[in-house]
C-alpha cells in the first residue's frame, strides 16, 4: 500500500509541474508557493512513514509503579501480547506488534501508525496535501479549456484536495475533543485534556513550530509515564 501511495502520489505531482509548465501561465510566485507546499506534504509524509509512532513501552514500565495486584484488581491494564503492564493511554496495534501512545489508527497508505509522536505529521499532511491539489486547480483553472489532460488533472486535484481537506477537518474535530479515531468509532469520550491542553499534546508548547513538520521537541526524549502532558 505505502509503495502504491507513493507511485501514485509521484505520478500526480510529475503530472501537475508538466501541466503547469506546458499549458498554464502563472506568475512564478504561485508557481513557487505550490512547489512549497508540495515539499512540505512530502516531507509530513516521509515523517508519518518513518518516525516511531510512540515509544516502547518497556521505557515508561521502568518509572511505572504499577503491579500484578493493580491489573488484577482493575487499576491497571496489563497487555498480554506485549507481556507488560501498559498505561490507560496506550493500544496495542496488532499490525505493528506493540503497544502504542495515544494511537489514533494504523494508516494502511503510509504503513505505521498514528500516535502520539506522529499524529502532528500526519495532520499537516493532510493539510499540505489538500492545500496542494486546490492551490494548483485554482492556478490551472483558468487555463483549463486548453488541455483534456489538464482538465482531468484539475479535476482530480479538486476531488483529493476537497476529500483530503474534509478528513483534515475531521482530525481537527477530534483533536479539539481530545478524541482517537479508535475512540470515535468505539464512541469513547477519550482522552480530553481542554484544546489547549490537546494542542500541548500533539504539537508541542513552541506555537510558531506547529506547521513544521516535524515531531514536537518535548516528545524528543523519553515521555513520562502516563504519556498523557507535555515535558516542557
Amino acid at each position: 500500500m505505502v509503495k502504491a501511495f507513493v507511485g501514485i502520489t509521484c505520478c500526480l505531482m510529475t503530472l501537475k509541474i508538466v501541466c503547469m509548465i506546458v499549458y498554464v501561465r502563472v506568475p512564478f510566485m504561485h508557481v513557487a508557493i505550490y512547489v512549497v507546499l508540495t515539499s512540505l506534504m512530502l516531507v509530513s509524509y516521509a515523517g508519518t512513514v518513518f518516525v516511531s509512532p510512540s515509544f516502547p513501552i518497556s521505557i515508561l514500565n521502568d518509572d511505572d509503579d504499577s503491579t500484578a495486584g493493580d491489573v488484577e484488581n482493575g487499576e491497571a491494564r496489563y497487555c498480554e501480547k506485549c507481556d507488560r503492564i501498559k498505561p490507560e493511554t496506550f493500544h496495542h496495534c496488532s499490525v505493528c506488534g506493540r503497544c502504542i501512545a495515544h494511537m489514533d489508527h494504523h494508516c494502511p497508505w503510509t504503513g505505521n501508525c498514528v500516535g502520539l509522536r506522529t499524529k502532528k505529521l500526519f495532520v499537516l499532511f493532510l493539510l499540505y496535501t489538500s492545500l496542494a491539489c486546490l492551490w494548483f486547480a485554482n492556478c490551472a483553472l483558468l487555463e483549463v479549456s486548453s488541455s483534456s489532460l489538464l482538465r482531468i488533472t484539475v479535476l482530480l486535484s479538486i476531488v483529493v484536495g476537497l476529500l483530503l481537506l474534509g478528513y483534515f477537518c475531521f482530525h481537527l474535530y477530534l483533536l479539539a475533543q481530545g478524541r482517537t479515531t479508535l475512540d470515535f468509532m468505539a464512541r469513547r469520550r477519550g482522552n480530553n485534556l481542554g484544546l489547549r491542553g490537546n494542542l500541548l499534546l500533539y504539537f508541542g508548547a513552541n506555537w510558531w513550530a506547529y506547521a513544521i513538520p516535524v515531531v514536537p521537541m518535548y516528545l524528543w526524549g523519553p515521555p513520562s509515564v502516563d504519556a498523557s502532558t507535555p515535558l516542557t
